[in-house]
Formats: structure tokens, sequence, C-alpha cells
């Protein structure tokens, strides 16, 4: 019985020690820190049918991530990223076209290197002009209409045979 509680105490040590490297916090320019992220995918979409694709990759926020797999040029605002190209693309003011990130199909809020990643995060940078987002509106959405509106019909036709058994 002792050396089994011996042991359990060592593996359970072992394992505090091993999961204690694997946690690695990462400095921002602000003095803040994020901690790193693994199992990232990080796809680089041009707009002329070209993607860059990257997986397995580990980073802090999605300004760390895509400068640890690519080229990335940018413009500090204060403590804020603005990216300006990636890969060698940059922006095209002049045909309205900018550099935008998506991380899970939802748009960057916030400058790249405030958004903190998650385990497993699809990081998506896009070459668009900032009215576009690009994303096809979700089934959830269709099926949803079609409810509301298949339920707005049958109180209609509710209401309009309570009316006539009135009459």
């Amino acid at each position: 019985m002792r050396t089994y509680l011996c042991i359990t105490l060592m593996l359970a040590i072992i394992l505090q020690c091993v999961s204690a490297v694997s946690t690695v916090a990462v400095t921002q320019n602000d003095g803040s820190y994020f901690l790193s992220s693994n199992n990232l995918t990080l796809k680089v979409d041009f707009g002329n049918g070209t993607v860059l694709s990257f997986q397995n990759l580990n980073g802090s926020d999605v300004y760390n991530v895509t400068n640890s797999a690519t080229d990335v040029e940018v413009e500090w605002y204060g403590d804020l990223v603005f990216v300006t190209s990636i890969a060698g693309v940059s922006n095209d003011p002049d045909a309205g076209l900018w550099w935008q990130y998506w991380v899970n199909d939802e748009l960057g809020s916030v400058a790249a290197n405030k958004y903190q990643v998650n385990n497993g995060d699809l990081i998506e940078w896009k070459r668009l002009d900032p009215g576009t987002t690009s994303i096809a509106p979700s089934n959830g959405l269709i099926e949803g209409i079609v409810i509301v509106g298949a339920f707005g019909i049958a109180f209609l036709l509710i209401l309009m045979i309570l009316n006539r058994r009135r009459q």
C-alpha cells in the first residue's frame, strides 16, 4: 500500500512539472501577458485564389502567431499593431483592399496583438474591402427565418378560424 502511494505521489509530481513547463507566458509590448496556445491553424487568403495554410502553430495572440509563420509588416499606434503587409502583399488603399483577420469565423474587433487566441483556434487573414465579410449567411439564420415565418402563418390562420367562429 505504501509503495502504491509513493508511486502515485511521484507520478503526480512529474505530471505537475510537465504541465508547468508546457505553459508559457508571452509578454506583450504594454507589459501584459497572454498564455501561449497551441494547435493553432493560420490561413492567409490573398483574394486572388491563393491561400497559404499553416497548421500546428503556437502563439499567444493573432499577430504573434501570424508573425511566427510568415513575413508581416506593421505600423504601431501606441501599443496597438496595424498590419500593412503579409507575405509581401500590402494593403491597397486605392482599391480599398485591407488585411482583416477572423478567428473561428468571427471578424476581429481589436488590434491583432490584443486578440488572445485559444488552443485549436483557426486564424484567417483576408485581403478585403472593409465592408466585406466574405462569410456566407449561416443555415441557422435561414432556418430561423423559415420557422418564424411558419409560426406567423399558423398564428394568422388560428386568428382567422377563431374570427369565423365568432361570426
